[in-house]
């Protein structure tokens, strides 16, 4: 059997009017699209990813991780841009807020117990 021709598949990707890009499908999901890729990046398989995040599909998962395959200049730009865009908004809570040094480092602390509390 030949396949004479090839479906269009769209990945289910929305722009919200701020620039995020979400993981899309009305009445199941709507998950930030770097979620996904970081984790493909990270060496996670598209099963780790959908334990990771279960209302994603898998199959949205591989179309997404082919779509980053295919764009992968694009998705970087976004990531990088996303990332700096952290940066800023955390420098400007942060000048904000001088106290939430302290309380992310109790925090981290109390993580990092109960992480090696769970290890042994």
């Amino acid at each position: 059997m030949a396949i004479e021709s090839y479906p269009t598949i769209t990945v289910p990707l929305k722009v919200e009017p701020s620039g995020v890009i979400h993981i899309f499908r009305p009445e199941q999901t709507r998950v930030n699209f770097e979620l996904v890729v970081l984790g493909y990046k990270a060496g996670e398989t598209p099963e780790e990813t959908h334990r990771r995040l279960p209302t994603v599909d898998i199959a949205d998962i591989h179309l997404i991780i082919a779509y980053y395959l295919h764009n992968t200049e694009e998705v970087e730009a976004y990531l990088r841009a996303e990332e700096e865009e952290w940066v800023r908004i955390k420098a400007e809570i942060d000048a904000r807020h001088p106290d939430n040094a302290a309380f992310r480092a109790r925090l981290q602390a109390r993580l990092d117990a109960a992480q090696q509390q769970r290890a042994s």
